[in-house]
């Protein structure tokens, strides 16, 4: 590896920063979980409304985590 730097067991104390001026403070594990109950085996060979629904409302809340996510980690805001 050219002009690379390896680092291993790195413990960060205070703010990490990305490329020296982005700053990932403020993200924490609850800002990011997700509360949406998981999806459920069909109980027969269709799912029903209810079961759609629910694996419908669990991939919008993951998009909706992983996009805000995404946006904190690449721009610190």
């Amino acid at each position: 590896m050219d002009n690379a730097t390896r680092v291993t067991n790195l413990e960060v104390m205070g703010d990490l920063e990305v490329g020296g001026t982005q700053k990932l403070n403020g993200l924490t594990a609850s800002t990011y979980q997700v509360s949406a109950e998981n999806g459920a085996a069909a109980a027969g060979s269709a799912p029903t409304k209810a079961e759609f629904d629910a694996v419908v409302t669990l991939a919008n809340e993951l998009k909706t985590k992983y996009n805000a996510l995404v946006t904190k980690l690449s721009t610190g805001a």
